[in-house]
């Protein structure tokens, strides 16, 4: 017994399985594009906070070998004849010369911090009595930068002597 051929319901294919995978390989690469995307920013922005603590901590350390260098008696001296800072936040380090440098040997440093020590100012111990004495106060004044020139951070501190005791 041999059935007739059904030629009308087997030529009705048309191959849309074929183009509902390729619908759902082109969502899932979209899908993947996407969060590559989305990693990468993120790896960007904790690379820039890790940039941003190493700037933070070198200025830091700038700043404790500025009040180190003041507390050497003789570079009292020295401080009170240099200029202060006319903007402190805008200070290149370069100009004017810093007062010193921080030496750290940090490899991931794009640059060794520096400190700079001006002129005290003076600064009445009581003000209502005018008969008290003056203390001087001396600003100094750091900036450290991180792993790019990018990522700069200045501290200002002021400190009378001995700064550290």
């Amino acid at each position: 017994m041999t059935h007739p051929p059904r030629h009308g319901l087997v030529n009705a294919q048309t191959g849309s399985a074929l183009i509902i995978a390729l619908i759902f390989l082109l969502l899932i690469t979209m899908i993947g594009v996407t969060a590559m995307q989305s990693t990468t920013m993120q790896e960007r922005m904790a690379g820039n906070l890790r940039d941003g603590y190493l700037a933070f901590e070198a200025a830091e350390a700038a700043l404790r070998e500025g009040e180190t260098w003041l507390d050497n008696g003789n570079n009292m001296l020295t401080a009170d004849v240099t200029a202060a800072l006319v903007n402190p936040a805008q200070w290149d380090g370069i100009n004017p010369s810093p007062t010193g440098t921080a030496p750290l040997g940090n490899p991931d440093l794009s640059d060794n911090p520096v400190f700079h020590v001006s002129a005290p100012r003076l600064v009445r111990v009581n003000p209502a009595d005018p008969t008290a004495g003056v203390r001087s106060i001396y600003p100094i004044i750091t900036r450290g930068q991180g792993g790019t020139a990018a990522s700069v951070v200045v501290l200002q501190s002021h400190c009378t002597l001995p700064c550290r005791p």
